[in-house]
């Protein structure tokens, strides 16, 4: 499960889209996406989604900093994908976050 921090930041980045220090360039869409996958805990999409956007990981502000911290903890293997779409009724949500990926 995404850690709540995590989704905690992305509300209110959301909602704010400011920051102190060098931010990431972070589009609503991207934070669209991610509140998605969280909302749903697709733990692993959302390290795919990562994976496809890494300047989402460059930047000094909280969000930042805490999707580095997830996808690293993510790459070395101690979070569990057990997530199921089908199985959850979520597959279309999935589908909308994958559509919005670049």
């Amino acid at each position: 499960m995404p850690n709540s921090k995590l989704v905690a930041i992305v509300t209110a980045l959301s909602f704010l889209m400011t920051s102190h220090g060098a931010r990431a360039e972070i589009t609503l869409e991207h934070l669209l996406a991610i509140d998605q996958l969280l909302s749903t805990n697709d733990t692993q999409a959302l390290l795919e989604y990562l994976q496809k956007n890494p300047e989402l990981l460059q930047g000094d502000d909280e969000l930042s900093r805490e999707l580095r911290s997830f996808s690293e903890i993510a790459n070395s293997g101690s979070v569990s994908y057990d997530y199921d779409p089908a199985a959850s009724g979520d597959a279309e949500v999935t589908r909308t976050a994958s559509s919005l990926q670049h």
